[in-house]
């Protein structure tokens, strides 16, 4: 089976996809065991490839200090050539091998995560688009850890490390002797000492311009939804613009687009999903009539899908210098229809969430706030059928109200 869940056996899948791998590894994990480190410091040793392998990890003092993460083992990992960065406040645990396995789930790089706690994941093969999704992220995260600062683990970093740690554990067990009469014992606070990129956020902050969130997750919902309810429909609602900034009503669709870009929508990550002959419904971030904050539809097209050249760089024979970083991805526009008219006039989504509620995707929301709300911080959604109907017939009447703009 391509996918597989795991309940035991991490290590031994582990090992058994690392005997196989012959070029590449990528590992994320808070925290890094002795033994799991050895292991994969003999295996790199004793393969006839050069294997590149990158690690993103924790580096926290207290983590070294109770022995929950093993300074010695990111030791041996640097000396064996293992590329490695720290991150604070990182929970992920992702395998990637060839770019072609994964492994995700709840079990750290440790021998109790890999062979003795009660652990839970997935294991993936053979799903191209699922292991690109988990590259991307992979590499998205390790590019914004470089961004902040450089965070990569040197041996001169962990011999410095090593010794506050050996320092700590000496006071602490100082501290823990049996006080003498009269003496109060010694309260030992946990150490705060962290080193790493510091990439926090909330519900409001953005982590490399966008919202962070967790893509592992949501891959694994969107993977779920699609293997329970099997409604891949193909329809897409397609946003342009974002709440921080909010396309002027008053303008057309073509009005606020460059001549160059018109045949092209753009994405901030590869839009892998959208096919050859899909719908985009082209929905505008920006305020209704009453000037509240909402997406709206002014049109549709048809695209030609997505494939990995479609990518925007320094040879783009047009003005690119505003897509080049945040939205670098593209989609070709074949067809198409839009509103001859300011974007106001166009369908909002909160009509779409009062007209059809439940029916609006194919992963049923249970309230309002979750019909409203699903879109933030997303490039494209995919809706129903019954969505498809009712907006295109909204479309047609608009179009001949306002008129129309062909593509």
């Amino acid at each position: 089976m391509p996918i597989s869940f795991l309940d035991k056996n991490f290590g031994s899948t582990f090992f058994s996809l690392l005997d196989s791998t012959k070029k590449q590894i990528r590992i994320i994990s808070p925290f890094i065991g002795y033994k799991t480190a050895l292991a994969l410091v003999n295996f790199i040793q004793e393969t006839e490839n050069e294997l590149d392998c990158v690690l993103i990890t924790r580096f926290d003092r207290e983590d070294f200090i109770k022995g929950v993460s093993s300074i010695t083992g990111l030791e041996y990992l640097k000396k064996a050539g293992v590329k490695m960065y720290a991150l604070q406040g990182l929970h992920t645990k992702l395998y990637i091998f060839d770019n072609e396995s994964v492994i995700m789930g709840s079990a750290n790089f440790t021998f109790n995560g890999f062979y003795k706690n009660h652990e839970f994941g997935i294991f993936m093969e053979g799903e191209p688009v699922f292991s690109r999704e988990c590259n991307n992220y992979f590499e998205g995260l390790l590019n914004d850890i470089k961004k902040d600062n450089n965070w990569e683990i040197t041996l001169d970093r962990i011999a410095k490390e090593k010794t506050f740690c050996d320092d700590a554990v000496t006071d602490r067990a100082y501290s823990q002797k049996k006080p003498r009469k009269n003496e109060s014992p010694v309260i030992i606070h946990p150490n705060r000492v962290k080193w790493g990129a510091k990439l926090e956020w909330n519900g409001t902050e953005t982590l490399n311009g966008k919202e962070k969130r967790d893509v592992i997750e949501e891959i694994l919902k969107e993977e779920d939804e699609k293997r329970i309810h099997i409604r891949n429909t193909g329809i897409w609602l397609k946003f342009e613009g974002n709440s921080e900034n909010r396309i002027p009503n008053h303008q057309t669709y073509f009005g606020r687009r460059k001549k160059e870009h018109r045949k092209r929508t753009f994405f901030p990550k590869p839009p892998s999903g959208i096919k050859d002959g899909q719908l985009l419904f082209m929905t505008m971030v920006s305020t209704d009539k009453e000037n509240k904050g909402t997406p709206i539809i002014v049109g549709y097209a048809i695209t030609s899908g997505f494939n990995e050249k479609n990518i925007i760089d320094d040879d783009a024979p047009f003005d690119s210098k505003d897509r080049r970083g945040r939205y670098p991805y593209f989609v070709e526009l074949t067809s198409g229809r839009f509103l001859k008219a300011p974007i106001k006039e166009g369908i909002t989504l909160r009509e779409l969430a009062r007209e059809l509620q439940s029916d609006l995707y194919p992963n049923p929301k249970s309230n309002f706030n979750e019909i409203i709300y699903t879109h933030r911080q997303k490039s494209h959604l995919q809706v129903t059928n019954r969505a498809h109907d009712y907006i295109m017939q909204r479309l047609d009447s608009l179009f001949k109200e306002f008129g129309y703009d062909e593509l």
